[in-house]
């Protein structure tokens, strides 16, 4: 290689041993990509120079130097230079000397948003006459060192809602990552770069789902009860979606068919308003399996785009010039598609990350519709930096929120202990009358409380009174006990879901409690709280330990859901002598609710008494939440990423060889490495432990992918995963990825 070649941005990719990526020009088409996505909220100018700065430090000798070593050494194989040449921090040198918000972003446009003290500490330390070599070679290429004053104007008053600045630089911030892993993308991996791209757009999903809807009605019997207000809903979606964009409320009974009239209201809301994504965001993996498949049956395969992923490429390589390491990094999705289907977890994580990773996708959310799924189970201790965050993103950045749930929680209004969105802002789908009348209509089940308590022994005699009964206890240990209880020699009829099962096993099981319901066959389920939301099942009789209020009118909607029963179906709601319940805001849930409980008359069916329930739950001081929003304000972004947590004690996923593809997919990682492809494609596979459960399991465990664990322990064909008795304790954060 002649060192008078023109100075590159990486070395040549495996298939083009020949072809450097040549560094203005990757500097340019970053600088353009970057402008078009923030030209999306008025601020495409700064994305520019954001963009044709970002590698300024390239044209650095040194760093030249280092690739041309990182090019010999990989057609010798004789590995990486283990002294890398640090670039971002040059580029942010020139962004702090001509327009500082800009030198935050490019110096973490690898390493990830750190904070202004350490941008000043790290820009102290660049030697003086590097970056002025830097300076003369990028002017040689004629590259444009000064910024235009239209750009400065694009952002007024910056600083004075630092919140909407925080906001404001963490999404320029994903439009300058996305646009560099595109363009790198194109270098390294052009055959895959020229798949990118939506085959589908918004107005191709919604003229398929009203004719998917059409072809629906004429087949179901519209004279039930339950089809009627499912009717109703859809065309109560379809009348809002006109409305400006905003927040909005869609209250539906469970049962009520509000995953295919949410999205209905959400893809004609986007057409009317030329927005160009439906990002629906629930929590428990358990609905994300039932909810992609209703999408894929209308929709076909292709056009949804399903993100939540438990494994995740290692990130401690963000620096590396080869192309291996380039493609890992570009792995991660970036939500360029019209539907996306993802977690909670992934979304509001994401929105409060400082990793290039995490936020690469973040500016395709402008311009989008949000339907936050059973939005009541978002944490307390996190609700006020969510709705700051989200009252922005409709405010600034045209997006609409639609809070979808049976118990809607109370985030209208502004009260001592927490500033909701703002009154009368949030707006109903279906209106408040025509609401309370569905929830009348389908009062399917009668509850039971009965006022002794009950141990296991007693769970299990009450139980086995029923042909078929569904039992929703609080902790995986408790359902176990339960279940245990229950066993008996001949017990083809007896059926367990948690947690403890991988999803292909809980799919498996589902389908065989669907059947033995449809046939009339003994069906006996004990289950925790994966089947609450989400999960269509239709039993005679459900019993649920006392639990918050809201999960267990969650529950009664799998008791005689479909409502074609001749008599109401029965829920006992009992409270066990032995059970556990797991700490935090769901123990501070069951107290308020055992509250509730000692009225007479208690109305489960009126809609308003959660209203009431949530604003006692919402009470006190949220010291962390405030804590949050003190680093937000400070742009302390490390530490905001640190502390915004949705579940306190994270999972790491192990490998259940399950079934055959599981085993040959583990058999095909051993030989050829982990691929992007295979991460989907173990997804079913997948036991989340807790952190002490993982530490705890050592010698059970077997590395074989880095971060992919493969579990050596045993596995029941009931029961799950074994772990020990002690491990295993709570269940709720299990739920949600």
């Amino acid at each position: 290689m002649q060192k008078t070649r023109e100075f590159a941005a990486h070395t040549p990719s495996e298939d083009q041993p020949d072809q450097w990526h040549p560094l203005k020009q990757h500097l340019c088409k970053v600088a353009i990509k970057s402008k078009q996505f923030a030209e999306k909220f008025g601020a495409g100018e700064i994305g520019y120079y954001g963009g044709l700065w970002h590698d300024l430090g390239k044209y650095n000798p040194n760093f030249q130097k280092y690739l041309e070593q990182c090019e010999v050494a990989a057609r010798s194989g004789t590995g990486e230079p283990r002294d890398r040449v640090p670039h971002a921090i040059y580029g942010a040198k020139l962004a702090a000397e001509k327009f500082q918000p800009l030198a935050l972003l490019i110096a973490g446009h690898h390493a990830g948003l750190q904070t202004y003290g350490m941008l000043h500490n790290a820009l102290h330390g660049i030697d003086a006459a590097t970056y002025a070599t830097i300076l003369q070679n990028a002017a040689s290429e004629e590259l444009d060192l000064e910024i235009a004053p239209t750009a400065k104007q694009q952002l007024p008053g910056l600083f004075q809602d630092r919140y909407r600045c925080e906001l404001l630089l963490r999404l320029l911030f994903s439009c300058l990552v996305d646009a560099d892993y595109l363009d790198t993308e194109t270098h390294f991996a052009p055959t895959l770069a020229a798949q990118r791209g939506a085959q589908v757009t918004v107005v191709h999903l919604w003229e398929t789902l009203k004719a998917a809807q059409r072809k629906l009605l004429n087949q179901v019997d519209n004279s039930t009860p339950v089809n009627q207000v499912r009717s109703q809903v859809y065309q109560a979606c379809l009348d809002a979606s006109p409305l400006a964009p905003g927040v909005f409320r869609l209250a539906v009974p469970t049962g009520g068919g509000k995953t295919r009239s949410g999205l209905g209201f959400a893809l004609a809301h986007a057409v009317h308003h030329g927005l160009e994504r439906v990002i629906v965001a629930v929590p428990y993996t358990s609905i994300i399996e039932q909810t992609v498949g209703v999408y894929r049956d209308i929709f076909g395969q292709a056009a949804v785009l399903e993100h939540h992923s438990a494994i995740a490429p290692e990130q401690d390589n963000e620096e590396d010039a080869r192309s291996r390491q380039a493609q890992a990094r570009l792995a991660t999705q970036n939500w360029d598609a019209p539907l996306i289907v993802t977690t909670t977890v992934q979304l509001f994580e994401s929105l409060f990350a400082n990793r290039t990773s995490r936020c690469r996708k973040l500016h395709n959310i402008v311009n989008s519709v949000i339907i936050l799924d059973e939005v009541q189970t978002l944490p307390t201790r996190l609700l006020e930096p969510i709705l700051c965050v989200l009252k922005e993103l409709c405010r600034q950045y045209r997006v609409s929120v639609v809070l979808c749930t049976a118990t809607q929680p109370a985030l209208e209004g502004k009260t001592p202990y927490l500033e909701g969105f703002a009154a009368g802002s949030v707006r109903d789908i279906v209106p408040e009358a025509l609401a309370k009348e569905h929830f009348t209509a389908l009062k399917r089940v009668n509850y039971t409380v009965p006022p002794e308590e009950w141990n296991w022994v007693e769970v299990a005699r009450n139980v086995q009174s029923h042909q078929q009964a569904l039992i929703i206890l609080n902790t995986r240990k408790d359902a176990l006990a339960v279940l245990e209880e229950l066993a008996t020699t001949d017990a083809d009829h007896l059926f367990h879901l948690s947690t403890l099962l991988c999803g292909q096993h809980r799919r498996e099981v589902l389908q065989q409690v669907r059947d033995r319901l449809s046939a009339n066959q003994p069906c006996l389920l004990i289950s925790t709280q994966v089947v609450e939301a989400g999960v269509d099942l239709d039993f005679p009789v459900v019993y649920r330990a006392i639990g918050p209020l809201d999960r267990i009118v969650q529950a009664a909607g799998r008791c005689n859901r479909e409502g074609r029963r001749a008599e109401k179906g029965q829920v006992i709601v009992f409270s066990p002598k032995e059970g556990k319940l797991p700490p935090g805001e769901y123990r501070r849930a069951f107290e308020e609710t055992k509250i509730l409980l000692r009225r007479e008359n208690l109305n489960w069916d009126d809609p308003n008494i959660f209203n009431e329930y949530f604003r006692k739950l919402y009470m006190g001081r949220n010291e962390h939440a405030e804590e949050i929003q003190r680093y937000r304000a400070d742009l302390n972004y490390p530490k905001v990423a640190e502390m915004f947590k949705m579940i306190d004690d994270h999972t790491t996923p192990v490998v259940i060889e399950y079934d055959d593809r599981a085993r040959a997919l583990v058999h095909r990682i051993r030989r050829y490495g982990l691929h992007s492809d295979d991460l989907k494609a173990l997804q079913p596979y997948l036991v989340g432990l807790r952190s002490r459960e993982f530490q705890e399991t050592e010698e059970l465990r077997e590395l074989v992918a880095p971060g992919l664990w493969l579990w050596r322990g045993n596995y029941h064909s009931t029961k799950g995963i074994a772990i020990g008795d002690d491990a295993i304790v709570r269940d709720p954060a299990d739920l949600i990825f």
